[in-house]
Formats: C-alpha cells, structure tokens, sequence
C-alpha cells in the first residue's frame, strides 16, 4: 500500500542539519557533498507529486508570440492537430549478416526508423477520432498523490535465499474498492511512423530538429533520406477513459543467486494498471452512431486509414510539414479494454542483465523452493476472501475490481477509504463485457450475441461503415513462469 504522505517528513535531526547548514556556513563556499555517514542519519517517506490541470502534446516549433496551434485563432479548429509534429525518434538495428554465404540474406540486412508525433495526455472525452481534447485533468488527490519513496521489505524469500530488500518506488494512485465517479479519466494519444531502411543507409540526424538528414536541401524530393512510403507503416492510437491508478514500479539489488544472471542485479517489481471501465458488464453493441459514441467513452482505437496523408514520406524531413489526417472511423476498436499486468515481483524479478555483450530482460524462473512458490500461485479451492488467510498458498490475480489484497486508510476527516492492494502475483486482460464472480476472483467473457469488445470498422463517411463485431475477451489468472528477451549481435 502506499504509504501516507502526510506524516512528519523528516526526523528532527534532518532538520537540524538543515538549519546548521544553513546559519552556519559561509555564503560564499561552494556547496559541499556529504559523507554517506553522514546522509546514513538523515530519513524522509518520500516526494509526493499532484498534477493538477494537467495537459500535454508533443507540437513542432512555435512562435511564442502565438503559443501552441491550439490557442492561435488564426488556425481552424480543424487544423490545429496537423501541428502536432513533435517527436521522438527510434533507430533500432537489426542483425548484420555480412559475410554469410547464402545469396539471399543480402536484402534482410536492413534497420528500422521510427518516429512517435503529436504523443498526448489530456482530460478524457468521448472522441475516438481526436488523440488531445485541450482540457487539464487532475492526476490524484491530496490523499492520495503519486509517489517517489525509499523502502524495505524484511524475510523476502528470493531464489534460494531470504533476505532483507531495499527499494526505491514510484506509485501512481492507489485505486478504490468503491470506484469514484468524481475521478478524472485520462485521453492518451500519439500516432507514429515505422520505415524499413537499407543497412547501409545513413542515420545521421540534424543536430537542431533530430530529423534525419537530407541528401539534399530540394524540398520537392521528398525520399531523398531513403524513408519511403512503400517501406512505411503509419498507426494512430487513442485511448479514452484511461485510469492508471494502482501501478506500480520498484527498483532493487537482487538476492544471492546460483545463477549468474540472477545475482545480485537490477531488479524489478511491478504492477501495470491501464483500466478503462470500472465495471465492464453488459455492454452491447448496436450498428448505430448513438451506440458508437457511448462506447467510444471508454476504448482503445488503432487505425490506419488517411483522409490526407500530408507531403512526403514522414513531417519530420522539413521543417514545417503538416501531419496527416486520419479517417474518422476506420480502425480497431478494443471497447473497455481493463489490462492489468504483474511483470515481476518481490519474490520473482523482473531483471535486466546481460550475456556477453547483449542485453537480457528476464522474468526469472520460479524455483522449486516452497518459501517463494508458495508465494506466488493460488489456492482456487478456496473462496478469495480465505486466500492468503487460511491457505498455504498467498498468490491472487489483479484485475479491474481487485489486486491482491484490500487496505484502508484513515484520511484527513477521519473517515476510512478503503483501497485496492498492490501485492497480486497473476495478470488479468479483459475486453468489453465481462461478468465478475466475486467468490473466486474471475472474469468471465459474456457470450450473449449483442455483447461487444472487439470491432473492426472500414473508412467511410459515417461510424457505422462496415462494422464488424467479434464480442468479448478475457485472459484470466495469466501467470508468467518464465518469460526472456535476449538482444543478438551487440
């Protein structure tokens, strides 16, 4: 559970040595590091972070005199998102097959370019079509903020060893048993280009824009950094009524392990929560505008239809350039998708190590060691309100409604808010309708033939454009046994 902020943050002889520093040293010295001795006395619970009114979107260069696109009156409404050309840039390289004799291997030398545009957060809206809606949203409450905090867990059983594990974490949130209709949800959006480049193509960039750089200054020959239109795949995405609250990330130094990837590492442990709908039963789908604009509150969209592909292969070749216009209907619609990971705990890390010179990420092994097994998988003989408390075995799943283990918290009135835990061992993903069974902690798919989660639609001048429904999902009690990526050619 997140800890409460609004404790006493420092022990008193911090503040001490604050105040001495303070009134006792020359204004006039440099600023001095302290010993870890010295730091060794000094304790505090942690930052909490609040954003309130918050907006964000990646734009292109501005004048300052007119501030974003979205505040210029000179631009039409309709506009004013082909200004959001703002971007990070990826550069992945593949494997070199230099020096291989098949004759065939010559064309899949190749490396990737990828570029994210206009990525946004905004307050959420029902507008699948708009990746930013213009509105601040507030990120958490007084109560219960974000948070950056140091910590301990003492008698972990990790591997083969038990042992004491010292953390630093950030928490979003903590979600509530009873859902708050007072929340605000959260519109994520982006939209990317990917291309497919000749190994020996060039990947210099322009040290002032991060765009590559041209093979010449003609502005007409729009491919002359070898990123073409044939060789590219453009996606948008947005998300409506997204809540993260819940998620969790820690960092730590891993136990004593036999094996060497597993010894004494980075570690980490973490709960990903990217909710939509808190209560996601009986949603049905109806071929109509009206049916389309209710479920569109809570969904994830991916599409790739262009109403107005833009000039060149990708805006990021000249200063300037417009980003494209996507269809208004045409994609994947995932209707209140709730996705709730567990990548790695406490007792099984998530860690990153290497082999040689390659990078390996890694959801290590469960061992046959009764002490951390047991703490990971579940007793499904049991009602859920016994697990954890008369059964050997103490893992859970997360999902929308619970994750883990409830708490509570006494908060400034003094009344009690009750809290989702953060301390589930199996993952959850749902999308569109699903029935709860409460007893046992499972999502079930509805299977009724007007049920919806999944729908495909083509581009067309209206939202019912050859919609195609395919219901509902559910992956429940997902547990990761083992799961590794290895880099290759490093």
């Amino acid at each position: 559970m997140t800890q409460s902020w609004n404790n006493t943050r420092f022990k008193k002889s911090c503040l001490a040595s604050v105040l001495a520093a303070l009134l006792l040293s020359p204004s006039v010295y440099a600023l001095e590091s302290l010993s870890d001795d010295h730091l060794s006395e000094t304790t505090g619970e942690g930052i909490a972070l609040l954003p309130e009114n918050f907006k964000m979107v990646f734009q292109g260069p501005n004048d300052i005199s007119t501030a974003s696109s979205y505040n210029n009156t000179a631009i039409a409404a309709a506009d004013k998102p082909k200004y959001d050309t703002g971007f990070i840039r990826i550069i992945p390289v593949g494997e070199n097959y230099t020096g291989t004799t098949a004759t065939d291997l010559t064309s899949k030398q190749t490396k990737a370019d990828i570029f994210i545009y206009g990525l946004a957060l905004s307050k959420t809206n029902n507008d699948a079509n708009a990746r930013f809606s213009n509105t601040g949203f507030n990120w958490g409450s007084t109560a219960n903020p974000w948070l950056l905090r140091a910590g301990s867990e003492q008698n972990v059983p990790q591997f083969s060893t038990n042992g004491t594990i010292s953390y630093i974490a950030l928490e979003a949130p903590l979600a509530k048993v009873t859902a708050d209709s007072t929340e605000d949800k959260i519109k994520l959006g982006f939209w990317t280009d990917a291309f497919s480049r000749k190994w020996a193509s060039s990947n210099a960039i322009n040290p002032v824009t991060g765009a590559p750089v041209a093979n010449s200054t003609d502005a007409t020959n729009v491919d002359d950094t070898e990123l073409s239109k044939s060789q590219r795949m453009r996606l948008q995405v947005v998300a409506n009524g997204l809540s993260i609250n819940g998620s969790q990330v820690r960092l730590f130094q891993t136990l004593t392990s036999g094996t060497a990837q597993y010894n004494q590492t980075l570690g980490m442990a973490s709960i990903l929560r990217l909710n939509t709908n808190s209560n996601p039963a009986n949603l049905t789908f109806a071929n109509t505008a009206a049916s389309k604009t209710a479920l569109d509150a809570n969904v994830l969209r991916m599409s790739t239809a262009a109403s107005d592909d833009g000039i060149g292969a990708t805006p990021a070749l000249f200063a300037g350039r417009l980003a494209p216009v996507f269809d208004s209907n045409e994609g994947l619609y995932l209707y209140s998708p709730n996705i709730n990971l567990v990548l790695g705990n406490m007792y099984q890390p998530f860690i990153v190590g290497s082999e040689g010179r390659n990078i390996v990420l890694e959801v290590t092994a469960i061992p046959k060691v009764a002490d951390v097994y047991k703490k990971i998988y579940t007793d499904y003989s049991l009602a859920y309100s016994s697990v954890g408390a008369s059964s050997d075995y103490k893992g859970s799943t997360c999902n929308v409604y619970v994750c883990g283990y409830n708490t509570s918290q006494v908060v400034a009135n003094g009344s009690t808010v009750n809290y989702q835990g953060n301390n589930a061992t199996h993952s959850s993903i749902a999308i569109g309708g699903v029935s709860y069974d409460s007893t046992k902690n499972l999502l079930n798919a509805d299977r009724t033939g007007t049920t919806t989660g999944v729908v495909f639609r083509g581009p067309g001048s209206t939202p019912t454009a050859s919609a195609v429904n395919l219901g509902s999902a559910a992956i429940d009690g997902m547990l990761i046994q083992h799961l590794k990526f290895k880099t290759t050619g490093l």
